[in-house]
């Protein structure tokens, strides 16, 4: 009886144990996740403004962003007329600068906005020098230092988080099969036992295979529980973290960690009880 309740707390906690290890997995992946999406959205602010020659016609201008939309490095160009540009500054200014100038200082100008992967000093440089070419395009207008700045901190804070993430994969492996392996441990000599009456090593294997699968496939399940309650209290207090957390991704964290949880824990059983079965008995007595 007292070794059934010992067998009992020692399987309670590998589920814990494994379970809160699964975890802290799968919020480094939730943080991996959603440091892409900010890095996204961040690079998809960055604006190109084209500006051209008060002499343009506007069909000239719409037929130029028609050109521009077909480039696979843009993401989306809206044009603003000399006229909706008075009209912004104007109310940014709370002075109509036509009434004190008597005329219209602003030109008219397209917004492009890059796609993410095309968000980098190289590109936008080369649209530059593309757009440049064409006639009564005046200048064209981005900020290089702030763009130089985001994407070497974007990459700062990526390597950051998949050092951590791999480092943190390696002490799960450690942790989880120390756990398995001391499950195993209480059962050597019942292994040796098995070994010597002619069953076989993967007729042996098996059970301790199968029973690790399964804490491995529920730990990741109870892990996945509790992060998932936990993105829901904090979208409801911040709704923007909903935005910055596609479904998709959170879809791959959760698979990928009852994956791995039920993988580790398969692997760390059956290597354990290889080892073991390769021993003497004599040797048993001293691990």
């Amino acid at each position: 009886m007292k070794k059934r309740r010992v067998f009992k707390v020692q399987t309670i906690s590998v589920y814990i144990s494994t379970t809160l290890v699964l975890l802290l997995l799968g919020i480094m992946g939730v943080l991996f996740i959603g440091a892409q999406s900010l890095s996204r959205n961040v690079k998809e602010n960055i604006l190109v403004t084209v500006v051209f020659n008060n002499s343009i016609e506007e069909d000239d201008i719409l037929k130029i962003k028609k050109g521009i939309d077909s480039d696979k490095r843009i993401l989306r160009s809206s044009y603003i007329s000399k006229e909706q540009a008075l009209a912004e500054e104007t109310k940014a200014l709370k002075a109509n600068p036509a009434e004190i100038l008597g005329y219209n200082p602003y030109e008219a100008s397209l917004e492009l906005t890059m796609k993410p992967e095309f968000s980098t000093s190289d590109e936008l440089e080369k649209l530059k020098q593309m757009l440049v070419t064409k006639k009564d395009v005046k200048e064209i207008i981005y900020q290089k230092d702030l763009v130089d700045t985001i994407n070497s901190n974007i990459q700062r804070v990526g390597i950051l988080l998949l050092t951590l993430l791999a480092m943190l994969t390696l002490v799960a492996w450690s942790l989880i099969g120390n756990l398995v392996r001391l499950s195993i441990y209480s059962k050597r000599f019942l292994l040796h036992t098995m070994k010597l009456v002619g069953a076989t090593w993967g007729f042996i294997s098996k059970p301790f295979i199968v029973k690790n699968m399964w804490i491995g496939f529920f730990s990741g399940i109870i892990a996945n529980i509790l992060l998932a309650t936990g993105l829901y209290f904090l979208q409801e207090n911040e709704p923007i973290v909903k935005s910055m957390l596609p479904v998709e991704g959170l879809a791959v964290i959760a698979v990928g960690t009852t994956l791995f949880g039920m993988t580790i824990c398969m692997l760390c059983a059956f290597l354990s009880v290889q080892r073991f079965l390769r021993m003497r008995k004599n040797d048993l007595y001293f691990i």
